[in-house]
């Protein structure tokens, strides 16, 4: 009994200490376990390329090629629309002044009385560009991470045949094979489908906001596909600025369809096709997902989020197989015939 109860407090000060370390860490542990998530996404594509005898320096570069165009066109956009966003902000607090006292009176009219002076401070447009620059001020850390991440990710592409074998060396039975294999297999699904789900919630957010003739609709199409894989709350997110704008262009009530569009997409994505497509492998319970993105968040910043769900299903498999921690799957899981069986 004593010599159980020393083993758990060994490994209660294990954790602690893991997580201390990534927490003071966190700016070099991040750009390696995005090139390894990278890395795991994009192998069944550098399999593929393999199939045709292409060398692995060509497939690396290919890979690379293909990321790079991705991540710097992205970004590319995004700060292109901040710039036009910024130039335009005297027009908006214009508007912004306008529509304030109809928004106001609106809510009066069914007896809602919010601490309006507060709400108005916080979005005032002079007070968002103050926001914005903020952002661009930290995006020089974002691109140096993503740098390195894309070099970290060419290297392990260079070397794609042998980490597969050295991955192996350190896993002594059939078992320990197969679990290190449904690591690898449920997090590369996780991203594919939530890659898939994200595209489809952007591409319904820009069909919509492009109906109303919204200006930025593209990029609130891209922040929608961005925030989507952060859970929970990711699309919660991306809504507020369109909705923002939409005040400022449109009249209430195109504003109040795009809110409920937001709604209706973010339900049909998030709690339909997401949980019908991946949610009986993933097996995680809502509660452990949210938890998941608030502690992982806490440790490695926003890209935490990103990477919440992938980093949770890893412990939770490897726990599974885990007679000593077998307790955590337990806690981890959503599903009665998963605790019957562990």
């Amino acid at each position: 009994m004593l010599k159980s109860k020393k083993m758990d407090l060994a490994a209660v000060v294990y954790i602690i200490i893991i997580i201390t370390a990534l927490k003071l860490g966190s700016v070099l542990v991040l750009p390696f376990l995005m090139a390894f998530f990278l890395f795991i996404i994009f192998l069944p594509l550098a399999n593929r390329l393999n199939s045709f005898a292409i060398p692995n320096s060509i497939t690396a570069l290919i890979i690379f090629i293909l990321i790079a165009v991705i991540v710097s066109s992205t970004a590319t956009f995004i700060i292109s629309s901040g710039d036009d966003i910024i130039k335009n902000i005297p027009i908006y607090q214009d508007k912004f002044y306008k529509v304030t006292p109809k928004i106001i009176g609106f809510f009066e009219k069914f007896n809602i009385s919010l601490e309006w002076k507060s709400i108005i401070s916080l979005v005032e447009p002079a007070k968002i560009v103050g926001y914005v620059t903020t952002f661009f001020a930290n995006m020089g850390n974002v691109l140096i991470n993503i740098l390195l991440t894309l070099t970290l990710v060419i290297f392990l592409f260079l070397e794609s045949s042998t980490i597969s074998q050295k991955a192996l060396y350190f896993t002594k039975t059939a078992q320990e094979k197969e679990k290190l294999a449904l690591i690898l297999k449920n997090i590369s699904r996780y991203f594919l489908i939530k890659t898939f789900t994200s595209l489809l919630t952007g591409f319904l957010v820009w069909t919509m906001l492009a109906y109303f003739n919204l200006q930025y609709a593209l990029l609130f199409a891209v922040l929608a596909f961005l925030l989507n894989y952060i859970p929970s709350i990711g699309s919660f997110i991306a809504s507020f600025p369109a909705l923002f704008v939409a005040i400022l262009q449109l009249n209430m009530i195109d504003t109040t369809v795009i809110a409920i569009g937001y709604v209706v997409i973010n339900m049909f994505i998030g709690s339909f096709l997401d949980p019908k497509i991946m949610g009986k492998d993933l097996g995680l319970s809502t509660f452990i997902v949210f938890t998941s993105m608030v502690i992982w968040g806490w440790i490695l910043g926003p890209m935490g989020m990103f990477l919440a769900v992938p980093l949770t299903i890893a412990i939770k498999i490897a726990c599974e197989n885990s007679v000593k921690y077998n307790y955590i799957a337990v806690i981890l899981t959503n599903k009665l015939v998963e605790l019957k069986n562990l």
